[in-house]
């Protein structure tokens, strides 16, 4: 979304126990491992994201299981969801979305932070969720248990905000599901953080669902041609163009 977040705190103490040329190689493999994947959900780089992947997957098991390394692992996964989705391959969306889900899930029991593994989380379960009807089922209350854990871990946080939105924008109207309503909280947002690209893209999105369609090209027009490798933003384009 707006930028990847990692939390380092957890780490930070477990390396307080180590020396210091073994510390600084484990903190010069996972900032490399990081700035890397930074580069690649911004690029939508499916191939630089499973070679970040396999760099993890690789490490040693207590590298592994560090919260750390595990939370980065997640949200390359949940990226690598979010790229199926682009491309409407629903296999490669449930594949890497239960890998997202899974990975946050033992992160976050190892020690990441929560706000963080619940609104990916979430993300990850809203894209499944629409899928269709039986994974509507299981992954929208999940994706709702998810959202609510994150409004209370930090309820105006960014995540908390587009989750919410990206979520009333999509979901059916018997569960609360209005674009009319997300187009509200998403223009709030754009003017809360002008800098966040994903937000704008949502907003169109929005737009495009609420039957404003000449808003939508205007605000997604400008950022494909800005953004050409946001494959989201070039998603949301071709279907605004469709009649």
């Amino acid at each position: 979304m707006k930028s990847i977040v990692f939390t380092g705190v957890f780490l930070a103490l477990f390396m307080e126990h180590l020396s210091p040329s073994v510390a600084a190689e484990a903190m010069s493999w996972l900032d490399s491992t990081e700035s890397v994947c930074a580069v690649a959900s911004r690029d939508y780089d499916s191939a630089a994201l499973m070679d970040a992947a396999n760099v993890i997957n690789k490490r040693p098991l207590m590298d592994r299981q560090s919260p750390r390394p595990l939370l980065l692992l997640g949200l390359i996964y949940w990226r690598m969801e979010l790229i199926a989705y682009c491309s409407n391959d629903k296999a490669r969306i449930s594949r890497y979305g239960g890998l997202a889900i899974s990975t946050l899930d033992e992160a976050e029991k190892n020690g990441a932070d929560p706000y963080i593994a619940a609104s990916h989380r979430a993300l990850a379960c809203q894209l499944i969720a629409g899928l269709g009807i039986g994974k509507g089922t299981t992954y929208g209350p999940r994706a709702a248990k998810e959202l609510e854990k994150t409004r209370k871990a930090n309820p105006r946080g960014y995540f908390s905000l587009l989750a919410t939105a990206i979520n009333t924008s999509q979901a059916p109207s018997f569960v609360g599901g209005s674009p009319e309503k997300a187009v509200v909280m998403l223009e709030k947002m754009e003017n809360d953080f002008p800098d966040s690209i994903d937000v704008k893209i949502h907003l169109a999105a929005a737009y495009r669902r609420a039957k404003r369609r000449e808003d939508a090209f205007a605000l997604i027009q400008p950022i494909v041609k800005a953004f050409p490798a946001n494959l989201l933003a070039q998603r949301v384009l071709a279907e605004t163009m469709r009649r």
